[in-house]
């Protein structure tokens, strides 16, 4: 499934399990999200000053990503309206473990999650026009690999995420 705009922490009810499997080159998009200004940062993420500065400041206060006290399990941090339908503050231990084994988020900023993969709030939408090394965007950037690291764990996979994930 795709990953939501809207983020939030949630450290208290479940801790993260694990980390992205992708995370070095998160902390690579990290640390050139974090050489932009503000107005470059603007423009990449075309939203409003409220926005752009509470994702400016994210990135600007972001340490490291793999401190799994610090971070929340990706399925209780994004909001989105697929994610409040699926409801996972309601879910058994069963149920958990189930979408765990089974469900994959697919993320501009990490790559594919797991759901209990731990994540800090960001903005980074696949869609972003940016240009970092030999990469013109987001999807040359991650080239084949989410799509090679899916194929490898199984080979029915049932396509939930937008459009604008869906290529990947």
């Amino acid at each position: 499934i795709s990953p939501a705009k809207k983020m939030n922490e949630e450290r208290d009810d479940f801790p993260a399990l694990g980390l992205p499997v992708f995370l070095g080159k998160t902390n690579t998009l990290r640390d050139w999200l974090k050489g932009l200004s503000y107005e470059d940062a603007k423009a990449l993420w075309t939203c409003n000053d409220k926005l752009a500065q509470l994702n400016f400041d994210r990135f600007a206060a972001m340490g490291a990503l793999d401190e799994l006290s610090r971070l929340t399990p990706a399925i209780l941090s994004y909001e989105g309206i697929q994610y409040r339908y699926m409801a996972p503050g309601v879910f058994t231990n069963r149920e958990y473990d189930y979408i765990q084994e089974h469900l994959r988020i697919l993320s501009g900023f990490y790559g594919v999650l797991r759901p209990f993969d731990g994540v800090t709030p960001y903005r980074l939408e696949m869609q972003a026009k940016l240009k970092m090394g030999k990469a013109k965007d987001l999807y040359a950037f991650w080239g084949s690999l989410l799509a090679e690291h899916l194929f490898s764990q199984t080979d029915c996979i049932i396509n939930l995420a937008s459009k604008e994930y869906s290529i990947c």
